[in-house]
Order: C-alpha cells, then sequence, then structure tokens
C-alpha cells in the first residue's frame, strides 16, 4: 500500500507540473529554454527516483543507496524544486504578463550577417584551435588515444583525471575554449548554412564540427557529445521554425543510443559483455547516474559534515573569505573511498538544488529553485525579443544545452559562469559588427541623423 501511494504521487507530480507549463505557455515539442530544461529535469534529476526506490538498480545498491526512507526524502526535494520552478513559469507568465511565443514562427528574421561577423567567428575558430592545441601539450595523454591504443580501464581512469579533475593548471580557461567556444562554433556556422547553403558555410560547418566532436570525445566523457547533438538539432529546430516531430526524434534517438552504445563499449570496458549488459548500463548512467549522488548529498549533509555556509561556491583567485569546499570531490570520496587509495580524482555531479541543500539545508533548496524558475524564464523571454539570426540562434541554442547542465551542477557555477559571460559578451560584440549603422554604412546613418534634426526643428 506504501508503494503504490508512492508511485500515484510520483506520477501526480509529473501530471502537475505538465499542467502549469502549459499555463504558462510553454510548450514541451518547441525548443525553448524552459521546455528543455524540464524534459531534462525529468530524465536525470526525476524519473529514476522510481528505480531508487525500488531497487531495481544493483549497481546503485551496491553504492549504498538502499534506504527507502532517504531515497522518499530524496523525491521530496525533487519534488518540490520542480514545482516551484514551474510555478514561478506561471506567475511571470500570468501576474507579471511576460508571454513567450508559442512558436519560433512568431520572431522576426534579420538579414544575412555582414562580412564583419564573419571574419571574427572565423578568427575566433582560428583562437580556439590553438587553445586545444596548448591544452593538449600540456596533459599526460590524450584520453580517447590511449583508449584506441588498448589502455584498461584503470589506466584510462587515470588518463581520464589528469586530463580533467586532476589537471594541475586552470582547466576551466582551456575547457571555455575546447567546450563552450567550439560547440557555439558549430551551432553558429550550422545554422548560416540552413539560412544560406553554399560550399563556404557548409565546409566552414564540416570543419567547426570535426573539431567540436573531436573535442567532446577526446576525454572520453560521454555527456559533452551528446549535448552537442541536442544543440545541433535545437538549431534546426529553431532556424526552421518548426517543432519537434516523430521523425526527428526517431532519428535523434536512434543517433544517440547508437553513440552511446559505442562510446560505453569503447570507454567504459564493456566489450566483452553482452549487449544487454551495455544497455542497462547506458539507462542506469541515463534515468539514476546523475540522481544518485544526491542521496548522498543528503546523507552527508549535515550528518557527517556541517553546513557548508557557502564554502563550495566558486572562489576565484581567493577573493572571497573562505577556502573553497570542491563538494563534488568530496562528495565522491564519501561514496568511493577507495577511489582516493587509486589516485583517480573523481567527481559526483548532481542536481543544482543538492549543493544549496549542502549549503543551506531545505531553505537552500527553495532559494535555488525560485531562481532558477525566474532566470531561464527571463533569459528566454529577452532572447525573444531579438531579431534570430544566426549568431542568435547558437547562442540560444548553446543556451538551452547549458541550462540542461543544471540537472548536473550547481546553481552557484551556472550563475557564476566564465563561459556564459565571455559568449555573451561575444554575442553583444557580434551585434555591433553586424550593426549596419554604425559600421558598414557610416554615410546613411550620418544623413539620416541629419535629417531627424532638421525636421525635429521644422516642428519646432
Amino acid at each position: 500500500m506504501f508503494s503504490l501511494l508512492f508511485v500515484i504521487n510520483f506520477l501526480m507530480i509529473i501530471i502537475i507540473v505538465i499542467y502549469l507549463a502549459r499555463k504558462s505557455n510553454i510548450r514541451f515539442l518547441v525548443p525553448t529554454i524552459p521546455s528543455i530544461f524540464l524534459w531534462s529535469y525529468f530524465v536525470f534529476s526525476y524519473v529514476g527516483i522510481l528505480a531508487l526506490f525500488f531497487l531495481w538498480n544493483d549497481y546503485r545498491v551496491s553504492l549504498g543507496i538502499d534506504n527507502k526512507f532517504k531515497i522518499l526524502e530524496l523525491w521530496g526535494y525533487s519534488s518540490i524544486s520542480i514545482l516551484l520552478i514551474v510555478v514561478v513559469f506561471v506567475m511571470l507568465a500570468n501576474v507579471f504578463n511576460l508571454k513567450l511565443n508559442t512558436s519560433y514562427s512568431e520572431i522576426k528574421d534579420s538579414g544575412e550577417l555582414n562580412r564583419y561577423v564573419k571574419m571574427a567567428m572565423f578568427l575566433l575558430f582560428l583562437l580556439s584551435i590553438g587553445v586545444v592545441l596548448l591544452y593538449l601539450s600540456k596533459i599526460p595523454s590524450i584520453p580517447l588515444i590511449e583508449q584506441l591504443r588498448g589502455a584498461s580501464s584503470e589506466e584510462l581512469a587515470l588518463s581520464r583525471s589528469e586530463a580533467t579533475n586532476g589537471f594541475s593548471g586552470n582547466l576551466h580557461w582551456y575547457r571555455l575554449f575546447y567546450s563552450s567556444v567550439l560547440t557555439f562554433l558549430g551551432y553558429y556556422t550550422f545554422a548560416a548554412s540552413l539560412k544560406k547553403p553554399s560550399l563556404i558555410n557548409w565546409s566552414f560547418f564540416l570543419v567547426t564540427f570535426s573539431a567540436a566532436s573531436f573535442t567532446a570525445l577526446m576525454t572520453t566523457q560521454k555527456a559533452p557529445l551528446v549535448w552537442f547533438f541536442i544543440g545541433l538539432v535545437s538549431v534546426y529546430l529553431i532556424t526552421k521554425k518548426t517543432q519537434i516531430k516523430l521523425k526527428t526524434a526517431l532519428i535523434l534517438g536512434a543517433t544517440t543510443f547508437t553513440a552511446l552504445l559505442f562510446m560505453y563499449r569503447r570507454f567504459m570496458g564493456l566489450e566483452g559483455r553482452p549487449i544487454i549488459d551495455v544497455i542497462q548500463s547506458i539507462f542506469s548512467r541515463a534515468f539514476t547516474g546523475q540522481i544518485g549522488p544526491a542521496y548522498f548529498y543528503i546523507e552527508m549533509f549535515p550528518k557527517h559534515e556541517e553546513y557548508l555556509l557557502g564554502r563550495s561556491f566558486p572562489n576565484p583567485g581567493g577573493i572571497f573569505p573562505w577556502e573553497n569546499f570542491s563538494i563534488t570531490t568530496e562528495v565522491m570520496n564519501f561514496m568511493n573511498p577507495a577511489m582516493i587509495e587509486a589516485g583517480v580524482v573523481g567527481s559526483a555531479p548532481t542536481v543544482f538544488w543538492a549543493d544549496m541543500f549542502a549549503n543551506f539545508g531545505i531553505g537552500g533548496i527553495i532559494l535555488s529553485s525560485l531562481l532558477v524558475g525566474v532566470i531561464l524564464y527571463l533569459i528566454q523571454y529577452f532572447i525573444n525579443k531579438l531579431d534570430f539570426n544566426p549568431v542568435i540562434i547558437a547562442y540560444c541554442s548553446w543556451l538551452i544545452v547549458e541550462a540542461m547542465t543544471l540537472s548536473s551542477t550547481s546553481l552557484a557555477n551556472f550563475l557564476l559562469n566564465i563561459d556564459l559571460v565571455f559568449l555573451t559578451i561575444v554575442v553583444i560584440g557580434m551585434l555591433f559588427l553586424n550593426s549596419q549603422l554604425t559600421l558598414t554604412n557610416p554615410l546613411t546613418w550620418i544623413r539620416s541623423s541629419e535629417q531627424k534634426l532638421l525636421s525635429m526643428r521644422n516642428k519646432t
């Protein structure tokens, strides 16, 4: 009876969220920041709780996720968070009258980008390639190459650790270019090619696509390549001003699943295992891999560690009066102490509210959920006010994918996001370069200004 009540309430939350989302003019088949975030939250931070509750996932049980009351608490926090977010959506849409367009067909297109923007984008690509080469020169080995050479799973894990969590330099600056900038350029070149098919545009897209795909795979992490593909689909749908259709969903699903099958067999040491084991591993990672660590956040704080009160927030250059607490690493060590002895620097990222719970308890969950609702909705609202050229389409698609990461990263990392700041500056710069009034036709602007002044004088 207790389990049946849980299942009923579990399903009711999903129904309520969908109803409230529709009341706020959000359409789940139209790729927007709020809609794709909700999809991502359901898949990575909600649905898997059902499997955890019934102990269906043997691997998660072996890690210690076996206390049903603790899992019930996890479900409660996850439900509160998503409900608060959609309530904020409804308030902004109906109380403050900030309604989103139901489709991109209602948004104005702009003309072709000028040569200044195209040249700047090409230079940005060259800069990114230079940073990638510099990064590769600073790591002992490239995990993807080591895997292709036949490295063992232990050797591959160590190589991946040295290239990511154990990297001695400022990894975020390198990741800015090899991940975010190259991904953004891939979206931009795809949108430009769809809007104006030409040999130059498609060639530039294929080059950026190849570079972005390699950097997404080079550390043998699986999610970056999947996110890149999802972003490309968003670019296509936004550019063509259409919604997700059955054919598109099937193609995306088949492509993603095939890629995951390949990557899991090659990167996770499952080449000799039956295909059903690989499939189970994929579903385990997809539905419980992100929400599972949240169980240990709840278990760890404040029982084994006092609330952090902000100590897990980024502290660039040590400007704040606290020593940063690397929460994802510490939680991984709490989950799997054997990793310390193996010399592998692990990481246990999870849904955004877990980090706020570790810092401020339940109040942190409530506050962060309200903030996420406001931020995601308003970003989409203001983007919709812009003319959609390839730069804006790429920026919107990048933000859609970035918002999806809230199911696996902290709110502080999302807000204090160097990549977001940098790309926003790039986009503003590109819009400035594309302004016909300020650069490409100054005489027209001067004459127009003179006519306006004369008109004002005549009226006075």
